[in-house]
């Protein structure tokens, strides 16, 4: 047995139900195109690769697969469907939150708003140990203020001036090469960074108990810098 969800930017939907319905027979013209909507499809389809079988409507990132119905609605909306018990169902919602998206499941008529998600802090359902990546050099200090402001910690001058010349002798091929730095926010991160000799890329590792979403947002970070 199955069951549908379905994923689309927040505040879209005056009846969700209706709209479901509509989406269900790839009627989505009361939704205009968000890059949000295919970001969130993206970051779905890198943690969950099984899911390319299990969602619509249909875009060119399922390969080999046939087109089916629309070709052009990927921007719009995600639906998903789901065998019951899968195992990232209950991170969904989060995850769709951190794009901006709402989350709708048409068995239990129950919309979950990303304005209502993201001022929940208390459901945390997947939690990764650490989070890696790398950035330009003159971006450090730039991802480490952004890191702290999801995390409620005050980054100020004494922080920066605590990473001057911390990467001098970093060396990230060698395991005890790395510069530690601790955030102490909500939740503690230890930020590790090193460099490779001569390089102006810095190795970036993020440890701590991180959840989904704060985990995704610190990815599109490193994505982006």
């Amino acid at each position: 047995m199955s069951f549908d969800l379905y994923f689309w930017p927040s505040g879209a939907a005056e009846n969700p139900r209706r709209l479901a319905d509509r989406l269900a027979d790839e009627e989505a013209d009361a939704l205009v195109a968000d890059e949000r909507v295919l970001a969130f499809r993206v970051e779905l389809l890198r943690r969950w690769p099984d899911l390319v079988d299990m969602i619509a409507p249909w875009h060119h990132d399922l390969g080999w697969r046939q087109p089916w119905g629309r070709t052009d609605l990927a921007d719009r909306f995600v639906g998903l469907t789901l065998p019951y018990g899968w195992e990232g169902t209950s991170a969904l919602p989060f995850l769709a939150a951190a794009y901006g998206l709402d989350s709708y499941d048409p068995q239990s008529e129950q919309l979950l708003t990303a304005r209502s998600l993201s001022q929940d802090g208390t459901i945390r359902d997947e939690v990764v140990a650490q989070v890696e990546g790398w950035v330009a050099e003159e971006h450090v200090v730039q991802l480490l203020r952004q890191i702290s402001t999801y995390i409620g910690y005050t980054y100020d001058d004494l922080d920066e001036a605590a990473l001057t010349g911390a990467l001098d002798d970093t060396d990230d091929e060698a395991a005890d090469g790395w510069f530690e730095y601790p955030l102490a926010g909500t939740p503690p991160l230890v930020i590790r960074l090193a460099q490779p000799p001569g390089s102006a890329v810095v190795s970036v590792r993020v440890d701590g108990t991180i959840d989904l979403v704060l985990a995704t947002r610190i990815e599109t970070l490193l994505d982006l810098l």
